[in-house]
Protein backbone atom coordinates (compact mmCIF):
# COMPACT_ATOMS: atom_id res chain seq x y z
CA UNK A 1 0.00 0.00 0.00
CA UNK A 2 1.20 3.52 -0.84
CA UNK A 3 0.91 5.98 2.03
CA UNK A 4 1.43 9.74 1.85
CA UNK A 5 2.48 11.46 5.09
CA UNK A 6 2.25 15.23 5.68
CA UNK A 7 4.28 15.86 8.84
CA UNK A 8 7.05 18.31 9.79
CA UNK A 9 8.33 16.47 12.88
CA UNK A 10 11.30 14.46 11.62
CA UNK A 11 11.20 12.01 14.52
CA UNK A 12 7.53 11.29 13.81
CA UNK A 13 8.30 10.82 10.12
CA UNK A 14 11.06 8.38 10.96
CA UNK A 15 8.83 6.43 13.34
CA UNK A 16 5.83 6.07 11.04
CA UNK A 17 8.09 5.32 8.07
CA UNK A 18 9.71 2.50 10.04
CA UNK A 19 6.33 1.02 10.98
CA UNK A 20 5.08 1.27 7.40
CA UNK A 21 8.20 -0.40 6.02
CA UNK A 22 7.93 -3.23 8.52
CA UNK A 23 4.31 -3.75 7.44
CA UNK A 24 5.38 -3.94 3.80
CA UNK A 25 3.94 -0.55 2.84
CA UNK A 26 5.62 2.24 0.89
CA UNK A 27 5.53 5.64 2.61
CA UNK A 28 6.41 9.00 1.11
CA UNK A 29 6.65 11.98 3.48
CA UNK A 30 6.23 15.72 2.95
CA UNK A 31 7.02 18.47 5.42
CA UNK A 32 5.15 21.40 3.86
CA UNK A 33 1.77 21.96 2.25
CA UNK A 34 3.49 23.16 -0.92
CA UNK A 35 5.47 19.95 -1.42
CA UNK A 36 2.41 17.89 -0.47
CA UNK A 37 0.21 19.54 -3.10
CA UNK A 38 2.87 19.22 -5.78
CA UNK A 39 3.07 15.50 -5.04
CA UNK A 40 -0.69 15.02 -4.99
CA UNK A 41 -0.93 16.50 -8.47
CA UNK A 42 1.21 13.69 -9.86
CA UNK A 43 1.20 10.86 -7.32
CA UNK A 44 -1.47 8.36 -6.27
CA UNK A 45 -1.76 7.12 -2.71
CA UNK A 46 -3.96 4.52 -1.07
CA UNK A 47 -4.06 6.45 2.21
CA UNK A 48 -2.96 9.83 3.56
CA UNK A 49 -1.78 10.70 7.07
CA UNK A 50 -1.97 14.39 8.02
CA UNK A 51 -0.63 16.39 10.92
CA UNK A 52 -2.57 19.50 11.99
CA UNK A 53 0.17 22.10 12.49
CA UNK A 54 2.60 22.64 9.62
CA UNK A 55 5.03 25.44 8.67
CA UNK A 56 2.98 26.88 5.82
CA UNK A 57 -0.50 25.46 6.26
CA UNK A 58 -2.75 23.30 8.44
CA UNK A 59 -3.93 19.76 7.97
CA UNK A 60 -7.51 21.04 7.76
CA UNK A 61 -6.64 23.37 4.87
CA UNK A 62 -4.98 20.52 3.01
CA UNK A 63 -7.92 18.24 3.66
CA UNK A 64 -10.33 20.86 2.29
CA UNK A 65 -8.13 21.18 -0.79
CA UNK A 66 -8.16 17.42 -1.27
CA UNK A 67 -11.90 16.98 -0.85
CA UNK A 68 -13.12 20.14 -2.60
CA UNK A 69 -10.62 21.10 -5.29
CA UNK A 70 -9.13 17.68 -6.02
CA UNK A 71 -12.38 15.77 -5.44
CA UNK A 72 -10.24 13.12 -3.75
CA UNK A 73 -11.83 10.24 -1.85
CA UNK A 74 -8.50 8.91 -0.60
CA UNK A 75 -8.86 7.88 3.07
CA UNK A 76 -7.31 10.38 5.48
CA UNK A 77 -6.13 9.82 9.06
CA UNK A 78 -5.17 12.73 11.26
CA UNK A 79 -2.29 12.06 13.66
CA UNK A 80 -1.88 15.17 15.77
CA UNK A 81 -1.22 16.49 19.25
CA UNK A 82 -4.57 18.30 19.27
CA UNK A 83 -6.79 16.29 21.60
CA UNK A 84 -9.88 18.48 22.09
CA UNK A 85 -13.34 17.26 21.12
CA UNK A 86 -13.72 20.35 18.93
CA UNK A 87 -10.66 19.39 16.90
CA UNK A 88 -11.92 15.83 16.39
CA UNK A 89 -15.31 17.13 15.24
CA UNK A 90 -13.72 19.68 12.91
CA UNK A 91 -11.50 17.09 11.24
CA UNK A 92 -14.35 14.61 10.75
CA UNK A 93 -16.68 17.33 9.49
CA UNK A 94 -14.12 18.33 6.88
CA UNK A 95 -13.85 14.77 5.57
CA UNK A 96 -11.27 12.95 7.69
CA UNK A 97 -11.84 9.21 8.07
CA UNK A 98 -10.10 8.74 11.40
CA UNK A 99 -8.35 10.75 14.09
CA UNK A 100 -5.52 9.76 16.42
CA UNK A 101 -3.80 11.75 19.15
CA UNK A 102 -0.03 11.69 19.61
CA UNK A 103 1.79 9.76 20.91
CA UNK A 104 0.43 6.84 18.89
CA UNK A 105 1.13 3.15 19.30
CA UNK A 106 2.47 0.99 16.51
CA UNK A 107 -0.11 -1.81 16.72
CA UNK A 108 -3.09 0.55 16.91
CA UNK A 109 -1.81 2.79 14.12
CA UNK A 110 -1.21 -0.11 11.73
CA UNK A 111 -4.59 -1.64 12.59
CA UNK A 112 -6.36 1.63 11.79
CA UNK A 113 -4.50 1.93 8.51
CA UNK A 114 -5.42 -1.62 7.48
CA UNK A 115 -9.07 -1.08 8.47
CA UNK A 116 -9.31 2.00 6.26
CA UNK A 117 -7.60 0.14 3.44
CA UNK A 118 -10.19 -2.64 3.61
CA UNK A 119 -13.10 -0.18 3.59
CA UNK A 120 -11.60 1.72 0.67
CA UNK A 121 -11.13 -1.46 -1.36
CA UNK A 122 -14.79 -2.37 -0.87
CA UNK A 123 -15.86 1.15 -1.90
CA UNK A 124 -13.72 1.02 -5.04
CA UNK A 125 -15.19 -2.33 -6.06
CA UNK A 126 -18.69 -0.88 -5.80
CA UNK A 127 -17.78 2.36 -7.62
CA UNK A 128 -16.01 0.52 -10.43
CA UNK A 129 -18.99 -1.60 -11.30
CA UNK A 130 -20.00 -0.69 -14.84
CA UNK A 131 -22.95 1.73 -14.77
CA UNK A 132 -25.84 1.71 -17.21
CA UNK A 133 -24.99 4.80 -19.28
CA UNK A 134 -28.52 4.94 -20.72
CA UNK A 135 -30.20 4.95 -17.35
CA UNK A 136 -31.67 8.18 -16.04
CA UNK A 137 -30.66 9.39 -12.56
CA UNK A 138 -32.72 7.55 -9.98
CA UNK A 139 -34.78 9.95 -7.91
CA UNK A 140 -36.52 8.56 -4.86
CA UNK A 141 -39.44 10.46 -3.40
CA UNK A 142 -40.14 10.79 0.29
CA UNK A 143 -42.76 13.51 -0.06
CA UNK A 144 -41.89 16.41 0.01
CA UNK A 145 -38.26 15.26 -0.31
CA UNK A 146 -36.60 13.99 -3.48
CA UNK A 147 -33.27 12.19 -3.13
CA UNK A 148 -31.04 11.97 -6.19
CA UNK A 149 -28.26 9.50 -5.40
CA UNK A 150 -26.51 10.06 -8.74
CA UNK A 151 -26.18 13.79 -8.15
CA UNK A 152 -25.93 13.39 -4.37
CA UNK A 153 -28.59 16.00 -3.82
CA UNK A 154 -31.84 16.39 -1.90
CA UNK A 155 -34.64 18.69 -2.99
CA UNK A 156 -37.52 19.94 -0.86
CA UNK A 157 -40.63 20.75 -2.88
CA UNK A 158 -38.39 20.90 -5.95
CA UNK A 159 -35.76 23.17 -4.40
CA UNK A 160 -32.31 21.59 -4.07
CA UNK A 161 -30.76 22.19 -0.67
CA UNK A 162 -27.02 22.70 -0.23
CA UNK A 163 -25.59 19.85 1.83
CA UNK A 164 -22.08 18.65 2.60
CA UNK A 165 -21.16 15.10 1.58
CA UNK A 166 -21.64 13.76 5.10
CA UNK A 167 -24.93 15.61 5.54
CA UNK A 168 -26.21 14.07 2.31
CA UNK A 169 -25.06 10.58 3.27
CA UNK A 170 -26.61 10.85 6.72
CA UNK A 171 -29.93 12.23 5.47
CA UNK A 172 -30.14 9.66 2.67
CA UNK A 173 -29.43 6.84 5.08
CA UNK A 174 -32.08 8.02 7.54
CA UNK A 175 -34.76 8.36 4.84
CA UNK A 176 -33.96 4.92 3.47
CA UNK A 177 -34.30 3.54 6.98
CA UNK A 178 -37.29 5.61 8.03
CA UNK A 179 -38.99 4.32 11.15
CA UNK A 180 -35.89 2.47 12.34
CA UNK A 181 -33.89 3.38 15.40
CA UNK A 182 -30.29 3.93 14.32
CA UNK A 183 -27.56 4.12 16.95
CA UNK A 184 -24.95 6.87 17.10
CA UNK A 185 -22.18 4.24 17.08
CA UNK A 186 -23.55 2.62 13.93
CA UNK A 187 -23.65 5.97 12.13
CA UNK A 188 -20.09 6.80 13.17
CA UNK A 189 -18.88 3.49 11.76
CA UNK A 190 -20.93 3.41 8.57
CA UNK A 191 -21.19 7.08 7.57
CA UNK A 192 -17.89 8.40 8.90
CA UNK A 193 -16.00 5.12 8.74
CA UNK A 194 -14.50 5.65 12.16
CA UNK A 195 -14.54 3.76 15.41
CA UNK A 196 -17.65 3.84 17.56
CA UNK A 197 -15.92 4.79 20.80
CA UNK A 198 -14.67 8.12 19.45
CA UNK A 199 -15.66 10.81 21.94
CA UNK A 200 -17.31 13.32 19.62
CA UNK A 201 -20.66 15.02 19.09
CA UNK A 202 -20.26 15.11 15.32
CA UNK A 203 -23.35 12.92 14.75
CA UNK A 204 -25.49 15.18 16.95
CA UNK A 205 -24.15 18.20 15.08
CA UNK A 206 -25.00 16.71 11.68
CA UNK A 207 -28.46 15.62 12.84
CA UNK A 208 -29.15 19.20 13.88
CA UNK A 209 -27.88 20.54 10.56
CA UNK A 210 -29.95 18.30 8.32
CA UNK A 211 -33.02 18.89 10.47
CA UNK A 212 -32.53 22.63 9.93
CA UNK A 213 -31.40 22.63 6.29
CA UNK A 214 -34.11 20.23 5.13
CA UNK A 215 -36.82 21.69 7.36
CA UNK A 216 -37.66 18.31 8.87
CA UNK A 217 -40.61 18.85 11.21
CA UNK A 218 -44.21 17.66 11.68
CA UNK A 219 -45.51 20.47 9.45
CA UNK A 220 -44.07 18.65 6.41
CA UNK A 221 -45.01 15.19 7.66
CA UNK A 222 -41.67 14.07 9.08
CA UNK A 223 -40.01 14.05 12.48
CA UNK A 224 -36.37 13.40 13.33
CA UNK A 225 -35.97 12.50 16.98
CA UNK A 226 -32.98 11.86 19.21
CA UNK A 227 -33.59 8.92 21.53
CA UNK A 228 -31.61 9.41 24.75
CA UNK A 229 -28.62 7.04 24.99
CA UNK A 230 -29.93 5.01 22.05
CA UNK A 231 -29.73 6.91 18.77
CA UNK A 232 -31.97 8.61 16.24
CA UNK A 233 -35.19 7.87 14.40
CA UNK A 234 -36.68 9.55 11.33
CA UNK A 235 -40.36 8.79 10.87
CA UNK A 236 -43.53 9.99 9.18
CA UNK A 237 -46.15 11.86 11.16
CA UNK A 238 -49.47 13.45 10.33
CA UNK A 239 -48.97 16.96 8.97
CA UNK A 240 -49.88 19.65 11.45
Amino acid sequence: MRIGLLEDDLSQIELISLWANEAGDHLQSYTTGKSFREAMNKENFDLLVLDWHLPDTTGIEELDWLRDEQASNTPVIFITSRDSEESVVEALDHGADDYMVKPVQKSVTLARIKALQRRNQIREIIENQAPDTDAKPAIEVFDPYEINESERSIAVNGEVKKLTNKEFELASYLFHNAGCLVSRDYLLEHIWGTRADLNTRTVDTHISRIRSKLGINPAVGWQLSSIYQRGYRLFRVSKE
